[in-house]
């Protein structure tokens, strides 16, 4: 009895050893991807969004609202987050394939650096350990679900700053549907503008190769201009700018730019009748002019409402302008 209980504990230590060698030689095997940023990660610096969220860790904004945030102006999204505190979501000065195709998406985020040839060693080897394929700049590529837009933090960079050509332009769009938008430059601009419904808002353009940079983060947060974006921020781009909306913002400014919009339709119907002047129609509302309103939408637009008659001033408490 005392022999077998021995050799129970011998087998016991060396299954111990065995497992604890192989978890070791697994652990080492795994190779660390140090240019993705973690799905722990996202969720930390985007903890405000409680829905669903893509596997990445991105908020994921539905398709519904970004259909409907296409048909709203810039002016009445920066207006309103202006009104709840973030005051630095709005960058003007791009650069556009085509102005009259809006870009609508969640941002994927890519961060690049001026070249530094130790960093950009180690960048390159433990990215193809990862499984990146490829030159940097088609490493996001390959993360991109549909509705996603590739945006891009090559810190201004114009000559041997441009971020895609056709190619990659082709195989962005084949991926999203919708169109990037780059703090530096592209090149092929004719051959995208063949692309129907993409669209790329940059810096510039330039007929130079990228060079000189290094993909430093994907799914991180980047600075664009004068704005901070985190990863699945939903971006408006128009002929106006570009707005980066959080995405657990996004359902109120939608409604209540559809509000917006359904009272300044009102607004410019009136005028145009002379019924009231710009004076009245652009300070605060009276009683009267509210119940004409009211009126208004009785009268064939209440199917246009986006939420029921009692819930609409909850959402217009906010505006001030």
């Amino acid at each position: 009895m005392y022999m077998m209980g021995r050799i129970s504990v011998i087998f016991v230590l060396i299954s111990f050893l065995l497992t604890t060698t192989m978890c070791a030689q697994t652990q080492q095997t795994i190779p660390e991807d140090r240019v993705v940023a973690t799905g722990e990660d996202v969720r930390y610096y985007t903890y405000q969004w409680d829905g669903e969220r893509l596997p990445d860790g991105r908020p994921m904004v539905s398709d519904d609202l970004l259909d409907r945030l296409r048909n709203i102006k810039v002016e009445d999204v920066w207006q309103l987050l202006n009104e709840l505190g973030y005051r630095n979501q709005f960058e003007s000065g791009w650069k556009m394939i085509h102005d009259d195709v809006p870009i609508v998406g969640r941002a994927l985020t890519a961060q690049y650096m001026p070249k530094r040839p130790d960093i950009q060693e180690r960048l390159v080897e433990e990215g193809l350990e990862a499984g990146h394929i490829g030159a940097q700049n088609s490493w996001p590529i390959d993360m991109l679900q549909e509705r996603d837009v590739y945006l891009a933090d090559n810190f201004g960079k114009i000559a041997q700053g441009t971020m895609i050509g056709d190619k990659l332009g082709n195989s962005i769009f084949a991926r999203t549907g919708t169109g990037v938008v780059f703090d530096g430059s592209l090149r092929d601009v004719e051959t995208l503008a063949n692309l129907e419904g993409f669209n790329a808002f940059a810096r510039g353009f330039h007929p130079t190769f990228l060079d000189e940079v290094m993909l430093m983060g994907i799914n991180v947060p980047v600075r664009i201009g004068k704005v901070t974006v985190m990863p699945g921020d939903v971006i408006l781009a128009k002929r106006m700018g570009v707005v980066f909306i959080p995405p657990h913002l996004v359902e109120q400014v939608v409604i209540t730019a559809e509000i917006v919009q359904l009272r300044d339709e009102f607004v410019h119907e009136r005028v145009q009748q002379r019924v009231y002047t710009p004076g009245q129609v652009d300070a605060r509302w009276t009683e009267e002019i509210e119940e004409d309103f009211l009126n208004w939408l009785e009268d064939g637009h209440m199917d246009r409402l986006p939420v029921p008659l009692d819930e609409m001033q909850d959402f217009l408490q906010q505006r001030t302008w």
